[in-house]
Formats: structure tokens, C-alpha cells, sequence
């Protein structure tokens, strides 16, 4: 019988620890270098635990922080309705990281998604969302930037786009179509949500439009696994 490989051993290991609760959700776990001394192994096999348990969402890592056991997830991404993302979180400790924001020329997709003309502005926001101080999602929002220039320089009302929207220009979005899918995250997204690049994410595309079907915004969100998504589905 071939021996079990020592990653497996440490991802045993570390993983019983947490379900017998000598590691506790929100736990930051030794770091690399003194689990590799502690088993005696480089850093490469620690990290191969930590990336399986990573995978399994028993873990999360926090760039410049470190690996901490991941808190149960009871929060859902609602798809029942059209609303701000706190309202499809169902939780009001919402925050935002403005990423950017400006006016840019629109790129292809935008300009067809939103029947812009060639050369016009688009309005992009591009915020990452967290969820009792926690990243949870990063948003891209491509706007007309016609339909609102001051949005591509002043704060959000609340940090919601739709309730800046409704409040300042009277602008309420009515409905939408959208796909999802599964991507891995890049680099940059892998950053800024905390997670190990490659790792999946809920890749949500939506254009939301106004009561008389004229396109108002394309949206990507990328949505770390812990937090599902949930639709109410009737006969």
C-alpha cells in the first residue's frame, strides 16, 4: 500500500482540529512557515493542505492577514426579485470599496448591451461588497453616462447605485435578464475577495431596464461560493 501523501496528512489533521473545535470559526491557523516546521515538511505540502481545505470552504485566506477557519454560511444571494444588493443579501451590514469610478468611452459589449452609439460614454463603477466586514462579492456596473454624468463622480447614496438612482434622478429599474455561471477568479479579483486564484466564483450577468424596456445597466458581479444563490421557485 502506497503511503498517504503528508498534504493529505496535514489537511486530516488540521481538519478534524476544526471539527472538534479546538480550531473555532474566525481561528487564524499557524502560518505556513510554522505548520512546515511543525510537520516537518516544506511549504509547498502546507500548502497544498490549506489550498484543498480552501477548496471545501473550510477555510479562507486574507492576503496580508493569513489562513482563518471559515465562519458557517447561513447568508444567500436572494434572485427573487430586482433589488440593491443588500436586498437580495437579505442582511443590512453591507459595505463598499469603490474600485472605480468614472466615465470611460463604452466597450463593445456595453455599448451593444445598452444600445449606446459608437464613441459614447459609459458611466463604470466597479466596487467590491462586503458583508459584516467580510468581501463577499465584487460588482461591475456600466451605466449611459447620459442618463446621470454627476454619478460618475459623486458618492452613492447609501453605497446602493439603485437607491442613488431612485433618490436623484428618479431613475427606477423594473426588471432585468441575467445568466449565471461559474468562473475562476483572476488575480485581481482573487485580491480583492480574499481567495487563492483559480478558485470558483458565481459569475452573475444582468441587464436591468427601466418600465419602458430601455436598457439602463449591465452589471457583472463575481460572488464568492460561501454565499449561494436562493430562488423561490412556484408552480
Amino acid at each position: 500500500m502506497s503511503p498517504v501523501p503528508m498534504y493529505e496528512v496535514i489537511y486530516g489533521d488540521l481538519l478534524s482540529q476544526i471539527k472538534a473545535g479546538a480550531l473555532a470559526p474566525g481561528d487564524r491557523l499557524p502560518s505556513e512557515p510554522t505548520l512546515a516546521s511543525q510537520y516537518g515538511v516544506s511549504r509547498m505540502t502546507v500548502r497544498q493542505a490549506l489550498d484543498q481545505l480552501e477548496a471545501e470552504h473550510v477555510v479562507v485566506r486574507r492576503r496580508g492577514s493569513g489562513t482563518y477557519v471559515a465562519q458557517p454560511s447561513s447568508t444567500y444571494r436572494r434572485m427573487n426579485r430586482l433589488g440593491s444588493f443588500g436586498e437580495e443579501m437579505g442582511v443590512s451590514e453591507v459595505s463598499t470599496e469603490m474600485k472605480f469610478q468614472g466615465a470611460v468611452v463604452a466597450p463593445d459589449e456595453v455599448r451593444t448591451r445598452l444600445g449606446l452609439k459608437p464613441r459614447q460614454k459609459a458611466t463604470r463603477l466597479l466596487r467590491v461588497r462586503l458583508v459584516s466586514g467580510s468581501p463577499a462579492a465584487v460588482q461591475e456596473s456600466w451605466l449611459p453616462y447620459s442618463l446621470a454624468p454627476q454619478l460618475a463622480r459623486e458618492e452613492l447614496v447609501g453605497g446602493s447605485l439603485y437607491r442613488t438612482l431612485f433618490e436623484r434622478w428618479g431613475v427606477k429599474l423594473k426588471w432585468a435578464e441575467q445568466t449565471i455561471s461559474a468562473v475562476a477568479a483572476d488575480a485581481e479579483r482573487a485580491g480583492w475577495l480574499g481567495v487563492a486564484q483559480g478558485s470558483p466564483l458565481i459569475w452573475i450577468t444582468r441587464v436591468a431596464f427601466a418600465d419602458d424596456g430601455t436598457p439602463i445597466e449591465l452589471a457583472h458581479s463575481w460572488t464568492r461560493p460561501e454565499f449561494p444563490l436562493l430562488a423561490r421557485l412556484e408552480t
